[in-house]
């Protein structure tokens, strides 16, 4: 993979405080991510804050299991690649809403 291959992969992931430091430390992250936990982190950063349900219910994860992708978000979470950023209300039950460390870029 080419430099800029790699800065492509992890634009998003990088702090625009200090662009450097987070792009290396986005680049020691990425490549112990499953693939299904690349394709919900991708998810947060193109969506923004969203909660497990809501993750769950995008298109790109109709072929998976609601479990599946709940527990992608709590491994990632766990991991410290999300943090949690409120409580989403409009389900019949409240729920924890997550969006990407500030580390990958969340701050934006």
């Amino acid at each position: 993979m080419t430099h800029s291959s790699t800065t492509e992969r992890l634009r998003g992931m990088v702090r625009r405080s200090d662009p450097h430091t987070s792009l290396e430390a986005a680049a020691t992250v990425t490549p112990h991510l499953s693939a299904i936990q690349g394709k919900v982190l991708d998810a947060f950063e193109r969506h923004g804050a969203m909660s497990a349900r809501q993750v769950e219910q995008l298109p790109e994860f109709a072929a998976y299991g609601f479990s599946t992708i709940r527990k992608r978000v709590s491994e990632l979470a766990a991991a410290g690649l999300l943090v949690h950023d409120g409580v989403d209300r409009t389900g019949r039950a409240p729920c924890t809403r997550y969006r990407t460390s500030e580390v990958l870029g969340g701050d934006r």
